[in-house]
Parts: structure tokens; sequence; C-alpha cells
């Protein structure tokens, strides 16, 4: 296996949330299609999937599924957080960046945490963790577009190091930017946990 698309299992983190349940957070795998499907038609309000995808829609379409499964661990990372609880898998969220085309210094990120898990930290846990991926991984400038009424996850970048600011294109959304130029050290990764 080329080492690019090598599984990164040292992205594989456990924690507990506040109320007990223990959180699992690791690299997206292919056969996650269905879990990831499920998470969005059912684990995403429908606010909640316009607020993250910028478009009404009430299931993940299958080419977006498997984009979104299939990834290559370098211009596309992802994870997903799972919870195991009375004995069933759910993905409780996810997130990732994607490099932009031409140029390999700079990623577009996004993120979602099922309704049923809010207020629980794992928005900001996984934030930090793909900060540290990007960063591991080269990327130089991470931002992400949100709507200007999604005060939550302005409010979750800002906490993070972001810069929100005026988007280029468009009045509905904000950017939000960190420029990671803070070099990788395992220090700097186990402050992530």
């Amino acid at each position: 296996m080329d080492a690019a698309f090598r599984y990164p299992v040292e992205w594989i983190d456990r924690f507990q949330l506040p109320r007990g349940d223990w959180i699992t957070l690791r690299p997206v795998l292919p056969q996650d299609d269905v879990q990831e499907r499920d998470f969005v038609a059912h684990g995403l309000t429908p606010q909640s999937r316009y607020l993250r995808f910028l478009v009404g829609l009430s299931e993940l379409p299958e080419a977006l599924t498997q984009a979104f499964t299939h990834v290559d661990y370098h211009d596309h990372f992802a994870l997903v957080a799972e919870s195991f609880g009375a004995g069933l898998q759910t993905q409780v969220g996810d997130a990732r960046f994607v490099r932009v085309g031409g140029a390999p210094e700079v990623a577009e990120f996004g993120i979602a945490v099922g309704d049923a898990w809010h207020g629980q930290g794992i928005g900001r846990r996984l934030l930090r963790t793909l900060v540290a991926a990007a960063r591991a991984q080269g990327v130089k400038q991470l931002y992400g577009d949100v709507l200007r009424g999604n005060a939550p996850m302005l409010a979750l970048a800002r906490a993070s190091g972001f810069r929100a600011q005026r988007h280029p294109d468009n009045a509905a959304l904000v950017r939000v930017q960190s420029l990671l130029t803070t070099p990788v050290t395992p220090e700097s990764i186990a402050a992530c946990g």
C-alpha cells in the first residue's frame, strides 16, 4: 500500500465526556459509508444539516458518501467520533480537511456533531485534532466557511484560535481562518488529547 494511503493510527484517541460517555476518535475508513449516511440522515436535524452543508438535504448522496469515506489521509483527511453505548456503535461527529487545489499548504475544513451530543466538547476535540493533523501534514493555512447565523460554530472557531473575517464572495458567510505556523512536536500533538 502506498505510504500516502497508510491508515494514520496515530490519530486514534479515546476520551470520556463530562456526562460519562466514552468517545472514540479515529480516521474514517471506507467501510464507514453506511455509518456516515446514517449520521447525516438521523444524527443531524434538518437545521444542522443546513448549517454543515450550506444546502438543504435530507441524506448524504451516494457520491458524497463515497467521497467522505474514501480518503487518502493527505489531501483529504477525515475523522469520525463514535460512541459505543448499549452495545451499539453510533457515529456522533465528523471532521475533515481537504487541501485546496493548486495550493498544497491551504486546506478547507468542516465539522459536524450530532444534535444529541452538542455541548459535550466533541466539536472542540475534533477541531483540535484536525488542526494538529493538518499542521503535521504541512498545511499552513486552515479555513472554513460558516453561515453568519451559526453562532456555536463561530464561537468554537474563535475559542480555537481562528480569526473570523468577511467572506470574499458571499455576504451570508463568515470565513474563519487559522495560520498553522507553530512547528509540530510530540508535545503539541499530545496537547490535543
